[in-house]
């Protein structure tokens, strides 16, 4: 192999690696759709084709993921009525308790079988809170959920 295709191969093996990552951080299926074309940069770079054909070739496939992708996970995450099926919508309001001690501010909780990051709200922040605490969720900012004492 040569130096540049292994350092292309490397260079689409991270790119895919960091949709993922932001795509857990944000929850917003948009970086998730850069996921495809990076594993076609892959390939690409796997056969030695030159690398002004694999970034044009990202970017490309990447756009047409995007604006395909976004209308349709649009789509299943509505419910009949039109309320979009979040975990926000569902859970705002709620009580839950503290799976773990605040520590600078955050913890986590558990909705449905997953850990979420729990953030104390900035009210609430100069309270103690531990681990069995009852919580209510106010807001969520990503993936985090801001959380008051209940």
């Amino acid at each position: 192999m040569e130096t540049i295709q292994v350092i292309m191969i490397i260079v689409w093996s991270v790119a895919i690696a960091v949709a993922i990552l932001v795509e857990y951080q944000t929850c917003q299926i948009v970086a998730v759709a850069l996921v495809p074309p990076g594993i076609i940069a892959v390939i690409l770079a796997a056969f030695n084709v030159h690398w002004g054909i694999q970034i044009p070739t990202f970017f490309v496939v990447g756009a047409a993921c995007i604006f395909a992708s976004r209308p349709l996970f649009k789509k299943y995450l509505q419910k009949a009525g039109g309320e979009s099926f979040t975990v926000k919508n569902k859970n705002v309001g709620q009580k839950f308790r503290l799976a773990e001690d605040v520590v600078d501010g955050k913890s986590s909780i558990v909705i449905a079988d997953v850990t979420w990051t729990a953030k104390v709200s900035l009210s609430e922040s100069n309270q103690t809170l531990a681990k069995g605490d009852m919580v209510e969720i106010i807001d969520f900012e990503g993936n985090k959920a801001i959380v008051k004492l209940a």
